[in-house]
């Protein structure tokens, strides 16, 4: 069992046995990691609308997205009896907390509304425990993009790559020209993220639904791992010396600033150039990372609602409804660049990247082409997620070979299915 999860149910045992506090309110508090520009615009959005509506708010933001840092932070609250009345969550880290039985149940508030009908079914599954809503998606992030300087890209006379060979043509152009090619940080997320793509565009939709979704040791053909590691191997000859020593927004920034031509990162992006007032198509292009066209590797922000929190149930069904609100989704979305999660919000106001992101998203559901990110906690648990992170983050840093990698990791997926087979069978 995952470390924090044992933590989490101590805590929660001992936290029986804590008097009850304050009578219920009709405020609401919630967590939150969007410290960003761009993130920060987006919370606004939230506030705003709590604001309008007369519901009292109290926000905490604390940065690390689906990570220890923020999850951490979460657990004390819980610890201490002071649970706030939501908390921004992704991918596993909501089953985590619904198997300890903290979140409400949303049923009556989905089937009200017909989430069913309007959410993507790979959301859906993370939204679920047991076959009960216990989140409320706000959005769906694509994480499979390129982020590109239109100035640059015109100075070398680049374009869209179609397909891996012309990533290659282009990156090399721009190393050529003294231009950093490709912006990234060091963290090992940012490096998983860049591999998600990477097998992505080797193996497609059924080998990566199989490999990493569904940890299917059969998927891991040898051969095709090896071309993976081989490409990020390449990859890593086009980034700068100081990778190490930044974050994904500080990348972002050199590709805005006309250092880099592209960052390969989440829809996240677009909403930075939003916030520093970027046209997209004018001052930068969005592209789908070659060979992955076709593929919705998503990130969904998601709220959960703590049953030991002191907000009256009238209140928490408003900011529910308002979270699931198709014209909030709309305004949210577009500050924070993603597709709502919702697939019947008009995608006409939106800018050409959103516009592109959300026909990607409703025509990947069709194909069932939309699946979970393996950086952002959306494809897999926690210790696997951890585990992958580990083998990729060393091979980026070229601390160990493409073949040792291509061990490493199909040792790490046999050990994540292995558990997963165990709490299948317990169950």
């Amino acid at each position: 069992m995952h470390s924090r999860i044992k933590y989490v149910a101590a805590l929660l045992l001992a936290l029986q046995s804590l008097p009850s506090v304050a009578a219920e309110h009709d405020s609401v508090s919630f967590m939150h990691w969007w410290v960003s520009k761009g993130e920060q615009a987006s919370i606004n959005v939230l506030k705003n609308r709590l604001t309008q509506q007369d519901i009292e708010w109290d926000a905490k933001a604390y940065a690390g997205s689906g990570t220890s840092r923020y999850g951490d932070v979460l657990v004390k609250r819980v610890a201490t009896g002071t649970p706030p009345t939501a908390a921004q969550l992704v991918g596993y880290d909501i089953q985590m907390w619904a198997e300890q039985g903290a979140l409400h149940s949303l049923d009556d508030l989905a089937i009200a509304g017909e989430w069913d009908e309007v959410v993507p079914n790979d959301i859906q599954l993370l939204s679920k425990y047991q076959g009960h809503w216990i989140a409320a998606p706000i959005n769906a992030h694509s994480t499979n993009w390129l982020w590109v300087n239109n100035t640059l890209l015109e100075q070398i006379g680049g374009h869209e790559p179609d397909n891996w060979s012309e990533l290659i043509y282009l990156l090399d152009k721009a190393q050529a020209a003294g231009i950093i090619p490709l912006a990234i940080g060091g963290e090992a997320w940012e490096h998983t993220l860049l591999f998600e793509s990477v097998a992505a565009g080797v193996g497609g939709a059924e080998f990566y639904r199989h490999a990493f979704i569904d940890l299917d040791t059969h998927a891991l053909d040898p051969e095709r791992l090896l071309t993976i590691f081989q490409r990020m191997s390449k990859l890593r000859t086009y980034i700068d010396p100081e990778f190490a020593q930044r974050y994904w927004d500080e990348a972002t920034d050199l590709v805005y600033q006309g250092k880099a031509l592209l960052q390969v990162q989440g829809t996240w992006v677009n909403g930075e150039f939003i916030a520093q007032d970027l046209t997209a198509g004018v001052d930068y292009q969005c592209f789908n990372f070659p060979d992955t066209q076709g593929i919705f590797l998503f990130n969904s922000d998601q709220y959960v609602f703590f049953k030991d929190s002191q907000t009256d149930k009238q209140t928490l069904d408003r900011f529910v409804t308002t979270l699931m609100d198709t014209d909030f989704q709309r305004d949210l979305n577009h500050r924070t660049g993603a597709a709502p999660a919702r697939t019947d919000v008009p995608l006409t106001s939106f800018n050409a990247c959103g516009q592109r992101s959300i026909a990607h998203m409703r025509s990947s559901n069709m194909r069932r082409s939309l699946m979970g990110s393996i950086a952002m906690g959306n494809a897999s648990p926690p210790d696997a997620k951890e585990a992958i992170y580990q083998v990729v983050s060393e091979h980026f840093y070229g601390r160990i070979s493409n073949e040792q990698a291509v061990a490493q990791l199909q040792a790490v997926i046999a050990t994540a299915a292995a558990a997963k087979q165990a709490i299948a069978a317990a169950n």
